[in-house]
């Protein structure tokens, strides 16, 4: 992951350059109307990465802020994921305008029990300290695409509890209390929305409805966990 986030970074820097060589402006408005991006890393938490630039706040930053983002958008479009295309910055031209209005649009639009919840199924599904974010934030995931979706209940609550579904909510391991990592993973699906496409709505130990979206080998438990299609 840091090796494709870095190789990220060497290929804004050399278009940024040509750029600038050319006299062409820089400001946080102006570079990406320049630049057509026509690829995206799926394991890349652009997201995240557009986060992390923003505590530098130089204009080089903002502009590798701007490829991030058309990223991000090109993913959205391109898995045809629930999240919500962003224009950050192409509206805004300082750092902090852009952290303010992140800040805005990330305000709680769910419930502390919402939270919980989700949470709790997370760290009792894939809980264990070794298993990858990008793990807990599909299974949590796939619980938000029920939630969307017109074949499951409207709620997370709803969802997790439907008969037969969630085997934590029988086996009593929903009652186990996530550890901060969890609740962060949790946070992040609940602010920005599920990260894969809408019609994966299946996380299991089997392959399930269509087809396989990813899956992941845990190598200690010699298990594999399947994100599949409806």
């Amino acid at each position: 992951m840091k090796k494709r986030i870095i190789s990220l970074f060497l290929i804004a820097a050399i278009v940024i350059s040509v750029f600038l060589a050319g006299g062409i402006s820089v400001s946080a408005a102006g570079l990406s109307e320049y630049i057509t991006i026509t690829g995206f890393d799926p394991n890349v938490d652009y997201m995240r990465a557009m986060q992390r630039v923003l505590e530098d706040g130089s204009p080089y930053a903002l502009q590798i802020g701007a490829i991030y983002e058309q990223q991000r958008n090109l993913k959205i479009d391109s898995l045809k994921l629930t999240q919500k295309k962003t224009s950050y910055f192409t509206s805004y031209t300082t750092a902090e305008q852009i952290k303010s209005a992140m800040t805005a649009e990330a305000k709680p639009k769910y419930t502390a029990e919402d939270l919980d919840l989700l949470a709790r199924v997370i760290y009792a599904e894939v809980g264990c300290s070794w298993i990858p974010d990008w793990v807990q934030q599909m299974t949590g995931s796939v619980v938000l695409n029920r939630v969307a979706s017109t074949y499951y209940p409207n709620t997370i609550r709803e969802v997790i509890y439907q008969p037969g579904q969630y085997s934590p909510t029988w086996d009593g391991s929903i009652n186990k209390k996530p550890d901060a990592r969890t609740v962060a993973n949790a946070k992040y699906l609940l602010e920005h929305g599920s990260i894969c496409p809408a019609n994966v709505v299946g996380q299991n130990s089997i392959v399930t409805g269509s087809g396989v979206y990813r899956s992941y080998y845990d190598s200690v438990l010699g298990t594999t966990v399947y994100f599949c299609y409806a």
